[in-house]
Formats: C-alpha cells, structure tokens, sequence
C-alpha cells in the first residue's frame, strides 16, 4: 500500500504529491492522516499530510521510501472534503496546497523538526581548531555535549554556521534530527476509591471514631457510588487541606486516575430562553430559507436587513431547524468583540451545543474546541474566518454575519475570502449559507439583483423601536464660528442632557492612539518609523510613537533628533486623546475606551462590553469595533467625530466603506422604546455616501455607486490583479518591476487587459523592504489569472534580482 502524500514545506517547487511505502505496523491507514516521511537527498524527516491511498506506485521500487511515523494515534485532522477545498483554494489563491491545509488544522499542532548538534569525541592534539569551533566545543560540554543549531547561532553568532561545518567533515560533533510535537491536551488527575474493600472497611471504621481523622471520613463519604474528583473539587467543596486526600492515597484507600479533559471556554451563565414569535416580516423570511433549506442544489441567500430588524434571531430559528435534522452549523463574526454577546445569546438558547473559537484562546483551548467539533460534542461553532474549517462532518448551514467586513478576507497567505470558500463548501456539502448585513458588501448585492443569490429583505426594526433621528454637522462651519474643538456644540450639548437623564453615548473615532503624527515646531521634522517611512502615531497612555504598520514601538523623544529642538507639537486625534478631552469636559461622568489598544489582554473586549451593558459606563468611546453588530438598549446617543476618514482612502471602496461605517455606527442608537439620536461631524456634508448612509438608504447609495464601479471598470464589472514586488534593494525592486510589466506589455498584444503601472506602491517601505505595484484589470477573472501567472513565470525565468511577489486577486485595499 502507497501513502500519496503532501509535504508541509512552502516551497512551490514541491507543492505535488509524493509516493510513499505504509510500513505494515501502520495498516490500514486513513486520507487526512499526519504523518512523518523522509525527504530530499538526507532524508530530512519531514512532516506531510496523506491526500490519497493506492494500491501501486509509477515510482522505479528502488526510489520510494516509507513512513517513518504516524501522527495523531492515526485519526485523519482532514476528510476527502476538506482536501478537495483546499485543492480548490489552491487554484484560486496562487498558493500551495500544503500552505491551505495548515490553514485548516487546528493551531499549534505542526510538529517543529530541528537539527541538534552532539558532541562526538574529544579533539586530537595535533588538530587544528579555530577559535570558533573551540567556542563551540566549549559551549556544548556546558549544554552536557548536545544542543540545538538555532540555539548555538543565536548565542555564538552567524560564524558558528561554518564552524560547525567544519567540525562535522572532522568528524567531531554529528546532526542529527529532533522532532518536537506540542501536547496541548490537558490532562487532570482524578481521585476515586480503590478496589481493595478490605482497607476501605478498616480505615472507615477508625474514621467514624477519631476526630483526628474526620477530613479522611469526609472525602471517602464525597467519592462513595463510584464518584470521580480533582483534588481541587475537594477542598473546595469539603473545606480540606491536601492531607487527608494524601494519606488516604499513600494508604491504598484512594486510587488515581488520568483523564484527557476538553477544556470549556464558553463560561457564560446565562438562563434558557424560547425563540421570539417573529414579526410578519421575519415569518416571511423564515418561510422562505425553510423552503431554501428543503432544497438539493441551494442558491446562497443575503439577508439584508437594516440595524435592529432581527437578523440573529432568524440565524437562531434557522440553526433550530438544522439541528432538529441532526446537522451542525458554523456562525462566522467578523470582529472578537462581537463573539461574547453573539455566543451569550446563542447559548441561552441552544446550551452546551454552542462553543466559540477565535485568536484570543490560547493553542490548547482552540485545540479542544477543534476535537469537540470532530468528535460530535457540538453543534454550533461561533468564531471569526478561520471557523470555517471546523472538521463538522454533516454541515447543515454557514452563517456569515456583517458579511460585508474586510476582516472575512485574509491578509496573509493563503489569502482567501471566507465568502467565496464558505459559498464553494456550500455546493460541495449541500449547506445552506446565509449572509446578513443592514449594508452588504456592493458585489454580494450585485450577484443577488442579478438572481444569483437570493435577496431576502428586512425594512422594519423589531420591539416597536424606529431608526435614530441624525443630525449632519458640517465642521468648517463650526470652525468659522469660532469652535476649534473636535466636538461640535450640539453633539457636546446632547451628551450634556444624555448624562444628566442617565443615558448612554458612544463615541465613534476610527483612528486609534493619541496624535496621527509627531512635529517639531522648529525645523518641521516629522517623526517616522525606519522600516516603513510612515509618520509615528503618539500613544500617550504608554508615552511612545508606535508604527501602526510594523508595529515598532520607540521612546517619544523630549527633543528634536535632527536640530535638537524642544518644540515638540503633537497633531492630529486618535481615541485617547478624545478620551482625555472628553473627561476633562465631564469629569463627572464615567468613560471607557475600547480600541486595539485597551483590548490585547484575554477577555477584554467581554469585560468592557459588560460594564457597559451593565449601566457602569456613561460614554463608550472606539474605534470601528464599537459600531458593529452590538445591542445596548440604554445607548440613545452616538457621535461621530471624523465620518470622512475613510473617504479619502486609496480604494475604490472609499465611498461603500465610509457608507458602512456609518450606517453601522449610526445603528446603535435607539435599539429599544428610548428614542435615538445621531450626530455626524464632517468636512464633507454633501458628499452622497454620508448624506445617504444618515438616512440608511441602502438601495439609493447602491445605484449610485453602482453606476460610477461600471464607468470606472471597477468590481463586480471587472476583476482587479495586484501584483506586488519588493525587496531590501529599492533600485533592484524598481527595475525588476518595470520589467515585469513590459513582459505584460508584450503579451497583451489583443488589448484584453488593462494594465496600470509600474509606479511605488503607496505604502511605499515596509519593514526595511521597498515595494513597487502592478495593477492588471479583466472582465474574465480565469482569464486574468492565466495571464498574470504566464507573465510572473517568465519573469521568474529571467529573474536577477532579489526580489518576491506577491499576487491578490481583488483586494480591499491597494497598499
């Protein structure tokens, strides 16, 4: 028998399948199982993923190696589907196969392989060392003659990679290879009762008559009927030092059992709830994903509701029907701060059928949630793109929530859309998928005018409540009487009354930090980050300047580095400092922020989001995170402070996603029978996507953007390729760009593409490499990336440059 076998390594040279021999020990043996091969001209154990099973091999007998080992006690991490997907994925995302299935596997599992360096024999007088090998020498006797090569490197420095080449031809030191494989299961002690009745009848005897032993009474009384505990439950419940638990143990009464527990993240108390009786509205949606759902072949389905209208609750009904039916469902959210309410919810509803997964829980806690999935201990997953891949073997629904967020593209390879993958696993299983959003993304409503999904609309908030009244507030006027505050005197005058009648307000600002950028006053300096030549943002809770791209972090400097200068000037606002501004206004009232900033710790975004829910909180000031998705009955007031920040950003979606954020933001205020109001602060009041998302206006905003994405060949009329070179060598990375695109030039001789560029990318330095940009544009998106891929291999062909690309199929942003 023949494993077919994919290696976990990245390089698109060995992205195929290799033949390997399965040893007899390891018969039969499974597709989707882990497994240890070795590989290339020393053997190299390599990890690999089995994608097939055969009986023969073309392979010459005397070329194909065997299995060296089987991971996971052989129990497969993928099914037949899932390496379909990920084959899929790999045509569409220019990546490799390998680099999909990784995405797939639950985190922190991949087996780390190093090479360790063993000290063979002592050095012969008459053999000449350098000072460096000696240093080695030295340096493993003290590590008791072995270590790690990435160890010696890092304490020796980069000239210990020739020594201990050198002291390997002599013959003095051997490599050899360690396989690492991280344990994240947790395994707990249990105590129970022995077998030995004999001993358990003796020491209950003298129990019931010493007091000296009435600690040992109470546990043998706890762990009568066969019952199993920690010893932490214990002494807890029984009130106990460790002692008694101890004595009984060390005399044979009590026996210790090892079990692997699954640990529980979702640790929300919350009490049962019964579905809503839907408004008429609702029933007619829930009638028609009901007969959706009955269907063999199923058109995806985009819910489009405004704020409050109800959309979880359908999601919630819907998950009912599936899992009556004995099928499991996947909810994706795009944000963690929207996670704890969505799972609070759910779990009042469905119990202990729900988990959640996201990036916040460490390695061993996804890890569990992953096995509960496969093992069949759960039927609801809630968790942000990568919950997609949750092994459910009979999937019944995909829910996307928000679906217009970025945050369902990846940014990293492979840089899939969690839309398309959950639209494709949604033919490959049969599943329904089920996308909401109050302002869906242009392209998803596009596909659903057209008849390709099926549109579903919500136009009616649910609880009797009515959309917010807003107020646009142009700023330059503002300005011109005389109020250079970033608040204008209305919205200041509303979060007045707002506090005084104990009501809530939420701030939205999305630009985080204290100050867009650092100025000296005297020579004009600005402050930038190094690596990628951007201005620093001030930070002023941490009193430093942090590159919100590559995340460097410097001291803020007390004067000029360039003239020396003490004229520092901080310009610009992000949240902390209209957090500062804003208690120094109402030093009475009580204000938190929540941005990336105040949210790195586990459980943060709960703790804020709770404090707020409770009524502990007066102003909740944040960046985008606040604008989504959340539902606090007792917020009446929502500002936003600079509605067109995004407006001006290098996209194409400038206009949807300013439209967005403030449909979105706007949407907190008067979610239940308080009244709601709005105000919006910008330097743009006539612009279309503010007026019209200040009237949550979907269909008119989306006929007029409509109509300018056909004018300018933009998605869904035309499909865009970015093409992005950078390299540590700025004049390398120019001229290598600019002869890719004259490659590109040659072979668009019938005009079918449409290409823009060479030209700096706009971020133009990141992390000490410079990037240049080609954009390609197509109406056939297979079309497109033939062409590209033909152009990107002839230039590989030819290439004398140290530089690397990397290629996006329609991006969110152009950067």
């Amino acid at each position: 028998m023949y494993a077919r076998v994919i290696l976990s390594l990245k390089n698109k040279e060995v992205d195929k399948v290799f033949d390997y021999i399965v040893p007899q020990e390891y018969c039969p043996i499974c597709v989707g199982v882990r497994v240890i091969v070795p590989f290339g001209k020393g053997n190299k154990n390599t990890e690999g993923y089995i994608v097939d099973i055969a009986e023969q091999t073309e392979v010459p007998p005397q070329k194909v190696k065997s299995i060296i080992k089987v991971l996971d006690d052989g129990k497969p991490i993928f099914t037949k589907q899932s390496i379909a997907l990920a084959q899929w994925m790999q045509k569409k995302y220019f990546c490799t196969l390998s680099q999909c299935l990784q995405t797939m596997m639950p985190a922190g599992i991949k087996t780390k392989i190093q090479w360790q360096i063993v000290l063979k024999k002592e050095v012969e007088k008459d053999m000449f060392i350098s000072s460096t090998e000696k240093m080695l020498i030295d340096y493993l006797k003290q590590k008791q003659n072995i270590a790690f090569v990435e160890d010696v490197i890092e304490e020796l420095g980069k000239n210990a990679q020739n020594a201990i080449q050198s002291l390997k031809e002599k013959e003095i030191i051997v490599l050899r290879q360690n396989m690492k494989q991280k344990n994240y299961e947790k395994e707990v002690i249990l105590y129970t009762l022995s077998d030995d009745d004999v001993i358990i009848t003796e020491t209950w005897e003298k129990a019931k008559y010493k007091t000296n032993m009435l600690g040992q009474k109470k546990v043998m009384e706890y762990l009568s009927d066969g019952k199993q505990a920690t010893a932490d439950d214990m002494k807890q419940k029984l009130l106990l030092t460790d002692s008694p638990i101890k004595t009984l143990l060390k005399k044979g009464v009590l026996k210790q059992i090892r079990k692997i527990e699954k640990r529980q993240v979702t640790k929300y108390t919350v009490s049962h709830t019964q579905a809503f009786v839907p408004t008429e509205e609702q029933q007619k949606a829930l009638c028609a994903l009901t007969h959706i759902l009955e269907q063999k072949q199923k058109k995806p389905v985009l819910l489009h509701g405004i704020t409050g209208s109800g959309k979880t609750e359908i999601y919630m009904q819907m998950i009912e029907k599936v899992i009556q039916k004995g099928q499991q469902a996947i909810v994706l959210v795009p944000e963690i701060s929207l996670t704890p309410q969505m799972v609070e919810r759910f779990l009042s509803r469905f119990g202990e059928k729900v988990s959640v997964t996201h990036s916040r829980l460490n390695y061993g806690e996804r890890y569990d949630q992953w096995k509960k999935a496969r093992d069949k201990e759960i039927s609801i997953i809630i968790g942000p793109r990568s919950a997609l891949f949750m092994p459910f073997e009979n999937l019944g629904i995909i829910i996307i929530d928000e679906e217009h967020e970025s945050s369902y593209r990846s940014d990293i390879t492979p840089k899939y859309d969690a839309r398309d993958v959950a639209e494709q696993m949604s033919h490959m299983t049969g599943c329904l998928l089920l996308m909401g959003s109050a302002t869906p993304d242009l392209v998803t409503y596009h596909k659903a005018v057209k008849g390709e999904y099926t549109l579903l609309k919500l136009k009616n908030r649910t609880k009797g409540s009515h959309l917010p009244h807003v107020t646009i507030t142009d700023m330059r006027q503002e300005l011109e009487q005389g109020n250079r505050s970033v608040f204008s005197r209305q919205l200041l005058e509303a979060m007045k009354q707002n506090i005084q009648q104990k009501r809530q307000t939420i701030l939205f600002l999305n630009r985080r930090g204290h100050s867009t950028f650092v100025s000296c006053r005297q020579c004009g300096h600005v402050m930038k980050c190094d690596q990628c030549d951007i201005a620093y943002t001030y930070h002023y809770s941490e009193q430093e300047l942090v590159c919100h791209y590559c995340g460097k972090r410097i001291q803020n400097p007390s004067v000029c580095p360039v003239c020396g200068s003490k004229y520092i000037k901080y310009f610009g606002t992000g949240t902390q400092k209209i957090e500062q501004e804003i208690k120094k206004i109402f030093p009475e009232a009580s204000v938190l922020r929540m941005d990336l900033d105040t949210t790195m710790s586990k459980n943060s975004h709960q703790k804020i989001l709770e404090q707020f829910r409770q009524g502990k909180v007066d102003i909740l000031i944040g960046t985008q995170m606040i604008a989504k998705g959340h539902d606090f009955p007792n917020v009446t007031l929502v500002g936003i402070l600079a509605a067109d920040l995004s407006l001006h950003m290098a996209s194409y979606r400038a206009s949807e996603i300013t439209f967005q954020l403030i449909t979105q933001a706007a949407g907190r205020a008067g979610r239940d029978e308080l009244a709601g109001e709005v105000f919006i602060q910008t330097y743009s009041p006539e612009h279309y996507s503010i007026v019209l998302a200040a009237k949550q206006y979907y269909e008119t905003f989306y006929e007029q953007e409509i109509q300018i994405r056909q004018m300018m060949e933009y998605p869904p009329f035309s499909n865009i390729f970015t093409v992005l070179l950078f390299g540590k060598n700025e004049k390398e990375v120019k001229e290598s760009a600019i002869y890719l695109a004259d490659i590109m030039l040659y072979y668009n001789r019938k005009g079918l593409f449409q290409i823009l560029g060479p030209a700096p990318a706009i971020l133009s330095k990141f992390r000490q490499e410079y990037r240049w940009r080609i954009l390609i544009k197509c109406t056939q998106e297979e079309l497109l990336r033939d062409f590209v891929l033909y152009c990107c291999q002839k230039w590989s062909a030819h290439k004398k440059w140290d530089v690397l690309l990397n290629l996006t199929m329609n991006p969110v942003n152009v950067v």
